[in-house]
């Protein structure tokens, strides 16, 4: 049973993550959300979104995305992206192998993704599902987790000297302690 990938809207952000335990080293990430459309699936009503995660790119400057079209690996090649779609009560895989941005408006950009919904991953007898979408994503925010930096009044000097490493400060705003929905950080918005 093929789903229809309405997109409306979404939203892009960067974070700073490491892990030891798998050598990877502190690096810049993007992480996107594509929100969808109401749709049926095995005869239910699915509200839910594309969440695509750890995307590892040269992303430096918001000029480093702008106009640009970057390809993929798969997984589980290096440097694929960590991407699902929730339905069913799970998580089904989610394999993007391009995406194409166009320029800012402000703190939006638009964005066509190329991928694949693994369907057979999860055990459906549905087929893979090839799709081509577009969407307009709203830049939410440059944040670093509490794991790296404690989000305290003390530490945001620490944080945009580390951010700086990593991203041209002189495009973000002085950085504040925000709530993620999950806990508190430091983030840096994109300034207009």
């Amino acid at each position: 049973m093929a789903i229809k990938l309405c997109p409306i809207g979404g939203k892009i952000n960067a974070f700073l993550f490491e892990n030891e335990n798998i050598n990877l080293p502190l690096s810049l990430f993007l992480s996107i959300r594509i929100d969808l459309e109401e749709f049926q699936f095995q005869s239910e009503f699915e509200d839910t979104c594309i969440q695509l995660d750890f995307i590892k790119m040269k992303f430096n400057s918001f000029l480093d995305i702008e106009n640009k079209e970057i390809e993929f690996a798969l997984n589980p090649e290096d440097g694929y992206i960590d991407g699902s779609i929730y339905l069913d009560s799970q998580h089904v895989p989610v394999d993007i192998s391009k995406i194409s941005f166009s320029s800012f408006d402000k703190d939006n950009i638009n964005a066509k993704f190329k991928g694949v919904v693994l369907f057979d991953y999860c055990g459906y007898e549905d087929l893979n599902q090839e799709f081509i979408i577009e969407t307009t994503l709203s830049f939410e925010n440059i944040f670093i987790p509490s794991d790296i930096i404690s989000p305290s009044i003390q530490n945001l000097e620490i944080a945009q000297k580390k951010l700086s490493e990593f991203f041209a400060i002189s495009e973000l705003s002085n950085p504040v302690i925000e709530n993620n929905g999950i806990c508190d950080v430091i983030a840096f918005h994109k300034l207009a």
